[in-house]
C-alpha cells in the first residue's frame, strides 16, 4: 500500500506552521517521508485506489511499526493523524489505543518541545553507537557527522551539515553550524558558523568564527576573538580580544591582545595580508589594505597604514607628554 504524507498544520509558532518547524535540521514531513518511504502529496491531489494518508504529526514513526498497524486493522478507517482507504472510500473511526507505538506526536507546542528532546536523544544514541559521545542536554542535528572518540558536552549545539573530527571536544555553550572541525581540536563555549577549523586547534572560550573563515592546523584562537572571512595559517596564535576580518594570515603569526584589522572605511571593505612569522603587538590597528611581508614586526599601540617589507620593524606611537597637576582640568574625580 502506498503511503502519502500531506502537509497540514495543527498549530503555529512564531508565524510558522507546525509542519515547517525545525527538528534539529529536518521537519516532521521530511522525517516521516524518509522513515516511511512515503511520498509528499497535496491533499487535493491524492490518487485513486488503496492508500494510507498521514498528516505530519508522527515524526518518529517507522515503516515497520506502521506496517504492523495496517495488518492489525482491516478495511478503510480514519484516525487522529490520518486515514486509510481500501477498496471503497467509506471510513470509520478508530480507537486511539490502536495507535500505540506511533511514538511522539506533534499536535501542539508542548509536543514540539518534547519532540526536540526525543530527536536529541535519538541522535545521541546513533552517534554513541558509532563511537562518539553526545552528553544528555546536547543537541546534534540529523545532518551532522561526528568522528570516533569525539565528545559533545551538555549545552552544546552542532547543527546543519557540520563535521567534527575524531577525538575532538565541543564544550558546553558552543554552537557549531555548517562548519568543519578537525581531529583533536577543542572548542570551548564558542560560536562557529560556515567555517573550517583544522586539526589540533583550540578555540575559545567565547570566540566567534564567522562565514568564510578557514583556520589551519595547530592554531590557537583565544577568548573573545572574532574572525570573519579570513584565512589563518598553521600554528598562528590569536590569544584574546582581537578582530580579524577580511585578512590572510600566514604561518606562526602572533596577533596581540586588542589588535584590530580595520577592513571597512564606511563604503568598501578591503583585505589585509600578513606573512609567515610576523608579530602584531597589542592594541594595533591595521588599516586595510596593507601587506606585511615575512618576519615583520608591528610594535604595540601602532596604527599601520602602509605595507611592510620582510623583517621591517614598525612603531607608530607618539611620545608621552606629562603635564604635572593638570588632571583636574580634564576630569573631576568622585572621591
Amino acid at each position: 500500500m502506498k503511503i502519502f504524507v500531506v502537509n497540514k498544520s495543527f498549530f503555529t509558532f512564531r508565524n510558522t506552521e507546525s509542519y515547517r518547524l525545525d527538528l534539529l535540521g529536518k521537519t516532521v514531513t521530511e522525517l516521516m517521508c524518509e522513515r516511511l518511504g512515503a511520498e509528499l502529496c497535496a491533499e487535493n491531489e491524492l490518487p485513486e485506489g488503496d492508500k494510507a494518508v498521514l498528516y505530519p504529526v508522527y515524526p518518529f514513526l517507522t515503516e515497520e511499526v506502521f506496517s504492523r498497524f495496517l495488518v492489525r486493522n482491516a478495511g478503510s478507517f480514519l484516525f487522529r493523524g490520518g486515514f486509510v482507504v481500501r477498496g471503497c472510500s467509506d471510513v470509520y473511526a478508530l480507537s486511539e489505543r490502536n495507535m500505540l507505538g506511533f511514538g511522539q506526536t506533534f499536535f501542539s507546542l508542548s509536543d514540539y518541545s518534547a519532540a526536540l528532546v526525543a530527536a536529541a536523544r535519538e541522535n545521541a544514541a546513533r552517534h554513541i553507537k558509532n563511537g562518539a559521545l553526545v552528553e544528555e542536554g546536547a543537541e546534534v542535528g540529523f545532518g551532522v557527522r561526528l568522528g570516533k572518540g569525539s565528545v559533545v558536552r551538555r549545552g552544546a549545539r552542532v547543527m546543519g551539515e557540520s563535521t567534527v573530527g575524531e577525538n575532538t571536544e565541543i564544550g558546553g555553550g558552543s554552537e557549531i553550524v555548517n562548519s568543519v572541525v578537525g581531529a583533536g581540536t577543542e572548542v570551548k563555549c564558542s560560536v562557529l558558523r560556515d567555517c573550517t577549523v583544522g586539526d589540533g586547534c583550540t578555540v575559545g572560550p567565547n570566540a566567534y568564527l564567522r562565514g568564510g573563515s578557514n583556520i589551519a592546523n595547530g592554531c590557537r584562537i583565544g577568548d573573545f576573538v572574532e574572525i570573519k572571512n579570513a584565512s589563518v595559517g598553521r600554528g598562528t596564535k590569536i590569544a584574546h580580544l582581537a578582530y580579524v576580518g577580511d585578512a590572510d594570515l600566514g604561518e606562526c603569526v602572533n596577533i596581540g591582545c586588542g589588535a584590530v584589522f580595520v577592513n571597512y572605511n564606511g563604503k568598501t571593505k578591503s583585505r589585509s595580508r600578513v606573512g609567515d612569522g610576523c608579530f602584531i603587538g597589542s592594541n594595533c590597528n591595521l588599516i586595510a589594505p596593507v601587506a606585511l611581508e615575512k618576519g615583520s614586526y608591528v610594535a604595540a599601540g601602532t596604527t599601520l597604514t602602509r605595507s611592510l617589507s620582510c623583517g621591517d620593524f614598525c612603531i607608530g606611537r607618539c611620545r608621552e607628554t606629562v603635564k604635572p597637576d593638570r588632571a583636574k582640568d580634564y576630569y573631576d574625580p568622585k572621591f
